[in-house]
């Protein structure tokens, strides 16, 4: 059996934040260059050429889709520990890349709930899976896979 070795949980949900992150921001970049194709009175030539540009900024969205994917799968496996709101303060904020704020208003709850509720989950977590602090422990590929 493969074994996965998470030596800070942390680190992969900032990783999987990171991923969803930089996947919004491409796809804003893309449908910002598909309204200028669109809207430009430029001649034929030039949006041959945005649309030269777009192909490749998709290609490249698609290979980072891809890889955020993956680190968010292993990032939901190490969530699965959690449940109630200290498991949707922590996916909301690393998997869908919300702000702390945005996290508060659509819970109808203080910024502070929420902080606490983080602090609360990544104790949990850290007990469960270990940190960088102590000994890592490791998820199987059967506890990665959902």
């Amino acid at each position: 059996m493969k074994e996965v070795m998470v030596t800070d949980c942390l680190e992969l949900l900032i990783k999987a934040r990171q991923a969803e992150l930089c996947v919004q921001a491409e796809i804003e970049h893309i449908e910002r260059l598909h309204r200028i194709m669109r809207t430009s009175g430029k001649s034929r030539r030039y949006a041959e050429q945005i649309a030269s540009k777009l192909a490749m900024l998709e290609t490249d969205l698609n290979r980072e889709i891809d890889t955020a994917v993956d680190i968010k799968r292993k990032a939901l496996c190490i969530m699965s520990a959690l449940n109630g709101y200290e498991r949707t303060v922590i996916y909301r904020y690393y998997i869908l890349g919300e702000g702390w704020n945005k996290i508060a208003d659509k819970m109808y709850f203080s910024e502070r709930q929420v902080y606490n509720y983080r602090k609360s989950a990544m104790k949990k977590l850290s007990e469960k899976y270990g940190s960088h602090k102590g000994e890592p422990k490791c998820l199987s590929e059967n506890e990665l896979s959902i």
